[in-house]
């Protein structure tokens, strides 16, 4: 990140908590691993997390430098969604169709609020302590997934679809041409009982879709 002096404790936690929910991101970690964006994958999906700490770091720093309180200080689940988006198809040439993005920006929201905000009155009910226990089980979930492949055609359990709160669990299997667990994560890449390589669309872009309807 940009900061110019010494960040503080919540900051930290809160950069603590971005780096592991990235990990957490299946669609990246499969990037990574098959080296979609080029021998410096690891070091990308780090840049990325300190793309994201900046965009509330920055701001936060307007907002306190603004006269008026009127400002908007708050970095919505969609400004995440779409950044994550674009360097996803910019850094590894993955466009991301399975709403997965969707989720990591509504978590990352409601980490800084709990983190950062939750000393302003005019917060949500989340505890600085309830961010700080999220932050711990991602690190701990990201250190026993070490060592673990994911295979691009085939679904791993991996906790994609609500990682903070359970509303999103209905209606992952529209089409009902591939009956799911409710419990489920959408698909990265479709598969049809056989293995099936990535798609590659027309300009060479890898498409990670879900047959989940947005």
């Amino acid at each position: 990140t940009t900061m110019s002096s010494t960040p503080s404790p919540s900051l930290v936690l809160f950069a603590r908590g971005v780096i592991a929910r990235l990990a957490l991101w299946e669609t990246l970690t499969l990037a990574v691993q098959e080296s979609w964006g080029g021998p410096g994958a690891k070091e990308k999906r780090t840049w990325m997390a300190g793309v994201v700490v900046d965009m509330f770091e920055e701001k936060q720093s307007k907002t306190n430098s603004a006269s008026s309180s009127n400002v908007d200080s708050r970095v919505e689940p969609e400004d995440i969604e779409d950044t994550l988006l674009q360097i996803m198809a910019d850094e590894f040439e993955v466009h991301v169709e399975d709403g997965s993005a969707e989720t990591l920006g509504k978590d990352i929201v409601q980490l800084w609020d709990a983190i950062i905000n939750s000393a302003n009155p005019r917060s949500t009910t989340i505890t600085h302590s309830e961010g700080e226990k999220k932050v711990q089980e991602w690190e701990s979930r990201v250190e026993s997934a070490k060592g673990r492949k994911i295979q691009a055609h085939y679904q791993e359990a991996v906790e994609e679809d609500g990682d903070w709160e359970d509303d999103n669990s209905e209606g992952d299997d529209e089409d009902g041409d591939h009956p799911m667990d409710e419990d489920e994560a959408p698909h990265l890449i479709d598969s049809n009982r056989g293995q099936r390589k990535p798609e590659v669309d027309e300009d060479g872009f890898t498409l990670v879709s879900s047959r989940r309807k947005r």
